[in-house]
């Protein structure tokens, strides 16, 4: 059957992670336990990042944005000239960001960035 181009290609390893990321996303969301959750899905609750041991997940992030419209500066002026979108050209975006932290750095991981990461 041929590829719809509208949706993500599984075969393609970044459309692949994409639906792996959206997945996790609905699912997250949806969890009555988001522990165990974590744990089936494999996200280390304590790790090492790159390298250094002692990190531990102190957040799970999900935000959802919706571009509503642009702003640029305007010529001659100090002020912005803003062009608010048409329906049709909003845009939502969903990021995820897992936080980590120690007791002296706090690092901010998206979903491809878990693969770099060991479990302790």
């Amino acid at each position: 059957m041929p590829h719809d181009p509208g949706l993500p290609d599984p075969e393609n390893p970044a459309d692949g992670a994409a639906l792996l990321e959206r997945a996790f996303i609905e699912g997250f969301r949806a969890a009555g336990d988001r522990a165990s959750f974590l744990r089936l899905a494999g996200v280390p609750l304590e790790a090492a990042i790159d390298g250094v041991p002692g990190f531990k997940l102190m957040e799970v992030r999900i935000i959802d944005s919706i571009a509503v419209g642009a702003a640029n500066p305007g010529f001659g002026t100090a002020g912005l000239v803003y062009h608010p979108y048409p329906a049709a050209l909003m845009r939502q975006a969903t990021t995820l960001t897992f936080v980590y932290r120690t007791a002296r750095e706090v690092r901010e991981l998206g979903w491809p960035d878990l693969a770099t990461v060991t479990s302790q």
